[in-house]
């Protein structure tokens, strides 16, 4: 009796041991960007918050949306004590972001907000609130949400975005193109006028080097924007929407 309870221990404390090096591994392989690696060494593991947190945050990195709400949804639902709850919520949120699903995701965010989870995901939800409302065109939520990261936060990484996001101004607009050459961004306005679009140039010095931005018009409402846009498209601009 006595050798088999030493045997069990022994399987114990080894399997334990094992265990532990996966999610180690699990953890390596995602901050090294072996996303799917991460996955299928993730689901090998038994279900726990950590592991289910991690295929969160892996399938969303390869942009697999659906998974990613799945185990992040399994992981709030099963585990409300774990240490991985917050960012879980947060990350849940971002899915329906990264769809471009506004009104679920804004639902989502609003209610972290509200409960006053993690506060280190404060600053990046407020931002996405921000830049739900600008999506949106309300403007002056948009405004509130930067302002709130301003005020608060003023140390955060994201304040870049904020600046950012400040600077397309309360309005939507068309890029259609972005040049490092002057003359190449002033010739495509020129073509542009001459189809009777109001076009007008942006010189973006963020990075390192000054890239001229050719853009199309200023709208207040999104679809107007759109209508412009899909026009524009259709006679081979690369029209994107701005913010």
């Amino acid at each position: 009796m006595r050798l088999i309870c030493l045997i069990l221990i022994f399987i114990f404390l080894f399997s334990g041991q094992a265990y532990s090096l996966s999610l180690t591994d699990v953890h390596k392989d995602y901050i090294q960007g072996n996303y799917k690696r991460a996955i299928r060494k993730a689901h090998r593991l038994p279900e726990n918050d950590e592991s289910l947190y991690f295929l969160g945050l892996a399938y969303i990195k390869i942009e697999n949306y659906p998974r990613a709400k799945l185990y992040l949804r399994k992981l709030v639902r099963r585990f409300p004590d774990s240490k991985y709850y917050d960012h879980a919520m947060a990350r849940l949120a971002d899915t329906y972001f990264l769809k471009q699903e506004y009104k679920e995701a804004e639902i989502l965010y609003k209610e972290i907000v509200k409960r006053t989870y993690n506060p280190d995901n404060m600053p990046l939800i407020l931002l996405r609130l921000a830049q739900i409302s600008s999506r949106q065109g309300k403007w002056e939520k948009k405004r509130k949400y930067l302002q709130v990261i301003k005020d608060k936060f003023p140390q955060s990484s994201e304040m870049k975005f904020v600046k950012i996001l400040e600077g397309y101004g309360d309005f939507f607009t068309i890029q259609v193109g972005a040049f490092s050459e002057k003359k190449n961004a002033l010739g495509l306005a020129k073509e542009l006028k001459r189809k009777k679009y109001k076009v007008y140039v942006v010189r973006d010095t963020k990075g390192i080097y000054p890239i001229y931005k050719v853009r199309v018009e200023k709208f207040r409402d999104r679809n107007s924007a759109q209508n412009v846009s899909v026009k524009l498209r259709r006679q081979g601009y690369p029209a994107r929407i701005y913010p």
